[in-house]
């Protein structure tokens, strides 16, 4: 057994055991739970309890800004929009190769999502942040679990000429550069905040999200390749989906579900550690499939719909945050404004 044929395999029945058990018992945003093992997973080898307790915190944390900010602050926009700029720049500041992984997207979506659902009727920001926490928490054990069980001492060990190099540090911008790029996010990032939480578009609250995601890397180049990754990976998950739930309504029973499933996060496991220009995108393929896959069997609509929402979402974010990054990348670039202005000049 190869070592690639490990991770296939782990990622494949640790996802699916996931979506055994919490589509079995159903607790709260269950479908939640397969999407957090999914991510610790990917990783070649377990985090270790010790970074995993510290992403715990570092969620915790965030989910209790968002509850916060959702019960004192909300009532006072003026107050709210200081706050959140504070937190915006102090997450992209911090967004480092050294950082802690997904610690940033982990802040992000518990200041956000949380807040914004206190729009929506009380008491939902503590169901939506306890819910949050505790699916964490289950997809973590999931992905210590099967780390545990199909190790990577179970592929046959292939002798090297000489031990691999340690890879070089990731290397770090300096101060001013990060200063720069992390205000630049974060005015893109509060403007989406803003608006959202001025029109109450709860509903669409994915999208302000990925605007958020998406200007992590403060560039429109990198803006539009994530666009354009995004999109695929979600094309690729939303037509997986579409299959599937026919072939549930064909067929519901739970054994059928356990079994489709299955097919489905080996097809996927097996694309994304082939080692292909497309191994990313089946990445965000499965997450967007595993997402679809909770919102389409948790309520009565067809599955098809929820995938031209997201697609239409993810098109709009990907937009606001390439035109956002252009126009604020401007107004911040003294020497480009000023080449700019020159241009324009008339001669005398």
């Amino acid at each position: 057994m190869t070592l690639q044929t490990v991770h296939t395999l782990r990622l494949a029945f640790g996802v699916w055991a996931a979506i055994a058990v919490s589509y079995g018992m159903a607790w709260q945003l269950s479908f939640i739970t397969p999407l957090f093992a999914t991510i610790f997973l990917l990783f070649p080898a377990w985090i270790g309890w010790r970074m995993a307790v510290q992403l715990i915190g570092r969620l915790s944390f965030s989910v209790l800004l968002g509850l916060l900010i959702s019960e004192f602050l909300l009532d006072f926009p003026l107050i709210c929009i200081m706050v959140y700029g504070l937190l915006f720049f102090f997450i992209y500041y911090h967004d480092t190769p050294l950082a802690p992984p997904f610690a940033a997207m982990f802040m992000t979506i518990g200041i956000t999502i949380v807040p914004i659902m206190g729009l929506a009727g009380y008491g939902l920001p503590q169901f939506i942040a306890l819910a949050l926490v505790v699916n964490f928490v289950l997809g973590l054990v999931f992905a210590w679990i099967f780390h545990n069980i199909m190790p990577n001492t179970l592929a046959k060990q292939v002798p090297q000429a000489q031990a691999p190099k340690k890879p070089a540090p990731p290397a770090i911008p300096p101060r001013e550069e990060r200063i720069k790029q992390a205000l630049t996010s974060t005015i893109v990032a509060l403007t989406a905040v803003v608006i959202f939480f001025s029109f109450n578009l709860i509903a669409y609250a994915f999208a302000m999200i990925q605007v958020c995601f998406m200007v992590g890397a403060p560039s429109a180049k990198a803006s539009a390749d994530a666009l354009k990754d995004t999109a695929l990976s979600c094309c690729i998950g939303g037509l997986a989906i579409i299959v599937v739930f026919n072939l549930l309504v064909a067929v519901p029973t739970f054994p059928f579900l356990l079994a489709v499933t299955l097919l489905c996060t080996l097809f996927f496991s097996k694309q994304m550690f082939a080692g292909t220009a497309m191994s990313k995108t089946y990445i965000s393929g499965l997450t967007t499939f595993l997402v679809l896959l909770g919102t389409s069997t948790t309520v009565e609509k067809v599955a098809s719909i929820n995938f031209y929402l997201r697609i239409g979402q993810i098109l709009f974010a990907g937009l606001f945050a390439i035109g956002g990054l252009l126009l604020v990348g401007y107004l911040l670039d003294p020497d480009r404004r000023r080449i700019l202005s020159l241009s324009f000049k008339r001669p005398r």
